[in-house]
């Protein structure tokens, strides 16, 4: 691995604000707890993965907001992570991955979800330096996705860590493009801002990470998952049923033009 100047992955950034009084108290709490490096880094890691829950949308977040917010993308909880690190002087930065967006999830995502994930799309991870070494870990994903999805979806089996080796999510290796780091600074990365366009569909993604989060254990079969989720929101609000069913209807007949129009294009060119 390329040497890198340590110092660099201490200094705090726009977003990775770690001299916030919440994330410093957060942090001195457990520094008075831990005179070990290993058990201190375990205990942040914890923290991190089981009380930020995992949800899609705006990462455009400094790590105090994650903090305040209690969730967050892989990006914000990663960068949550890397702050808390960084306050109790442990050396952390970030591994920056490009993954097949529509395949990165695994099979539980609902093919209408899938269709506004972008083909290439960035994963983050934290890097942490331990024992003059750096390991990877990865809080994308808390407990209770993890433990009530892993038996249908293999890549949010639960991840455990134990402060001496790599933990990362359990991604199918070809779903992988390429993988940077460690990085000190991701702030460009951070800040660039989500497509408007895409506001509505992340709304109903995350309802389904809430679904997911209730239900997923009691389902079987990935094909039961759509039906499934189709009636737990009927049951929880009748007006968000509606505004999904419609809106993701009309999104069918939209791109379903679209396709056919590119396949005449084809026709012609042929």
């Amino acid at each position: 691995m390329i040497e890198h100047n340590i110092d660099e992955f201490l200094k705090e950034t726009v977003f990775c604000n770690f001299n916030d009084k919440n994330i410093s108290r957060i942090a001195e709490s457990f520094k008075e707890k831990n005179s070990n490096q290993i058990e201190l880094a375990r205990d942040i890691f914890y923290f991190v993965r089981d009380s930020t829950k995992y949800k899609l949308g705006n990462w455009t977040k400094k790590a105090s907001d994650t903090l305040i917010e209690k969730g967050g993308t892989c990006t914000n909880n990663t960068n949550l992570l890397v702050a808390l690190f960084r306050s109790v002087k442990i050396p952390a930065g970030y591994g920056v991955m490009d993954v097949v967006g529509p395949s990165y999830f695994g099979p539980i995502v609902l093919p209408h979800f899938t269709n506004h994930v972008s083909k290439r799309t960035k994963h983050i991870y934290c890097f942490v330096y331990l024992n003059n070494k750096w390991l990877k870990c990865d809080p994308s994903d808390d407990e209770p996705l993890s433990i009530n999805t892993s038996h249908l979806n293999p890549q949010s089996k639960l991840v455990e860590w134990n402060g001496l080796s790599h933990a990362m999510l359990n991604l199918n290796p070809s779903h992988i493009i390429s993988d940077r780091g460690p990085i000190a600074d991701i702030d460009s990365i951070i800040g660039k801002k989500m497509r408007h366009r895409r506001k509505i569909p992340v709304y109903f993604a995350n309802i389904y990470l809430d679904f997911l989060r209730e239900e997923g254990k009691e389902i079987k079969k990935i094909e039961e998952l759509g039906g499934y989720f189709n009636k737990w929101l009927l049951r929880k609000n009748v007006i968000l049923y509606v505004t999904y069913k419609t809106f993701f209807s009309i999104d069918y007949i939209i791109r379903s033009k679209f396709l056919l129009k590119d396949l005449e294009q084809i026709t012609e060119i042929n």
